[in-house]
């Protein structure tokens, strides 16, 4: 397990993520219901990718806020624009009746 003393860069990546997510038009939560959405929000999957990036950048040995601003950056970034072609959207069921 790993854990990190430096919560503070979390924080960082974590809110440059949610605010330029907000900037960028991706709404705050996905569609309801919730479990069955497929919606790209700020909340999710953008705020998670960042902790997440964060804490590999961490790993390979670049630490520091300015990091962590940068990684919450390029991950609201990656959620915008390329998180859908790399992982694309399921087809519902719907669609095979």
């Amino acid at each position: 397990m790993i854990i990190h003393a430096n919560v503070f860069s979390y924080l960082i990546a974590l809110a440059a993520a949610i605010i330029l997510s907000l900037v960028l038009r991706l709404p705050l939560l996905p569609d309801k219901p919730m479990r069955h959405s497929w919606t790209i929000s700020a909340v999710f999957p953008t705020a998670v990718l960042a902790v997440g990036f964060y804490a590999m950048v961490y790993e390979l040995g670049y630490q520091g806020y300015i990091v962590a601003l940068i990684t919450g950056i390029i991950t609201a970034l990656f959620a915008k624009f390329i998180l859908e072609k790399v992982v694309p959207v399921p087809e519902s069921e719907e669609s095979h009746e």
